[in-house]
This record gives C-alpha cells, structure tokens and sequence, in this order.
C-alpha cells in the first residue's frame, strides 16, 4: 500500500491539465473526454442496474483467480456483493474505456479480465463487430452473462487467460481496442501485450488497468511504453493509454480526469 500511495503522489505531482497540452490532436482529444465523462456522468441505467445489483446481492461464490489476487479479498469464497465494490471499476473508468473503444473503428475488441462484465458492457455499447471478453472463473462469467446476453456483440470466453487467449488471436487478422484487467503481474501482461502487438494497427488503442498497482504492473507499463511501437500514452493513474499512429516524435502525457 505504501508503493501505491508513493506513486499516487508522483503522478499527483505530474499530471497535467488542458493548459498544458501542446498537441492540437491530444488536446482535442483531452476536450472530448472530459465533455464525454460530463454528458454521461450518470452512466447508462440498465448497465447501472446490473452494478447496483451486484452491490445488493448477498450471494456468496467460489472464486477462481488466476492473476495476481486481490489485497483486500482473500477467502476463496466471497459476497458477490465485495467483488463489485472492491474489485469493480468505477463508472468514471468505465466511462474512459468505453470513450476509448470509441476512438477506433470498433469491429473486433478484446476485454481481458471481464469479471461481472460491467466494463464489458459499456464497451459493447461501442463496439460495432465482436468484443471477445475473457474470463477466468465460470461463476464471475455466469453472473456476467445474465445481464451481457442483451449485447449480440460480446462473445465470452471462460478459462485460464494464458490458454484461452491464443486460440482466439489466431482467427483475427487485426484488433481494433484492448482492455487489459486481467492478471496483474509482470510476466504474463508483457505477454499478452506482445501476442497482442502483431494485429494492432495504427488506429488501434490499447488501455492496461492498474499500471501503478504494484512493482510489477509499473514495470510492465514502463516497458511496453516505451518500445518503438508506441507512438504516444496517456497516464491517467488507474490506466494507461496506447496509441500506435505514427507521429513524428513520442507523445507522452499524465492526465487529470
């Protein structure tokens, strides 16, 4: 926790305001979001049912994690109710993923990490092919499909990340957007990333959740970052931003929402 207070002050220090970017690109692109988080402040009300009824329910599942584990959630069987509050995105962030999606042409979308599928959800709601959303644990996806069967776009995809993911990479040409929250360790984000990298193209965008969540997802973010794929990234503290179009120098830039 302290590692995540540190970095949390770090970028407090760095983080930037619309005054401050230089780009009429990034800065249009800055306006738009904040216009965009502002318009749908509340969300939309059937996506924000199924997260207040998660937030209600007294359910209690088995879990199976294989990622990096929550700091606050230990028992192998929780309240369904804990998952969403502690291990669900904020609206605010669903928000930013879904405005994102938006940014591309939106044919074939990857959600790694789908958990109750609420982010998967507002990404459908951008998504104009097929959003492949992966989960590892059958009863997270059960409770995910109850509400994602209104969305003809999602395909759900129940397993181990580092079995299920491959399968699908070799049926898709090119990849429009990523959402990457699924295991946050070192090893296996790098390695996701880089299956990932060969079907990006130059409008595509990557988000990676959690980039200053512990040592290990700081050292993936730094890493993929800064390869010479990457053309430009926003660091908004809870995620991380890629952008691949070419440009003529590397944009980089730490953002307040």
């Amino acid at each position: 926790m302290l590692f995540h207070f540190w970095e949390y002050l770090i970028y407090f220090l760095r983080k930037e305001d619309s005054h401050s970017i230089h780009s009429p690109f990034f800065y249009k692109l800055y306006r738009n979001l904040q216009s965009y988080l502002k318009e749908h402040r509340k969300g939309d009300a059937a996506i924000e049912a199924s997260r207040y009824n998660f937030l209600r329910s007294t359910e209690r599942i088995p879990v199976t994690d294989y990622g990096a584990g929550s700091r606050w959630m230990r028992r192998r069987e929780r309240r369904v109710s804990s998952i969403m509050k502690i291990a669900g995105t904020p609206l605010k962030f669903s928000l930013v993923y879904s405005f994102f999606c938006r940014q591309t042409p939106g044919m074939t979308a990857l959600d790694l990490g789908g958990s109750l599928g609420i982010n998967t959800a507002y990404l459908c709601k951008e998504v104009k092919g097929i959003l492949y959303s992966f989960e590892g644990d059958p009863a997270l996806l059960g409770l995910a499909q109850s509400h994602l069967h209104r969305f003809p776009s999602a395909q759900l995809i129940e397993g181990n990340l580092d079995e299920s993911l491959y399968p699908i990479l070799e049926r898709l040409r090119s990849i429009d957007f990523v959402l990457m929250d699924a295991n946050h360790r070192y090893k296996p984000t790098m390695a996701y990333f880089n299956a990932i990298l060969p079907r990006l193209h130059a409008k595509s965008i990557v988000v990676i959740a959690d980039i200053h969540w512990s040592c290990e997802m700081k050292r993936a973010w730094q890493e993929i970052s800064s390869g010479p794929h990457i053309r430009a990234y926003i660091d908004l503290f809870d995620c991380g931003i890629l952008f691949f179009q070419p440009s003529a120098y590397k944009q980089q830039y730490v953002w307040e929402i």
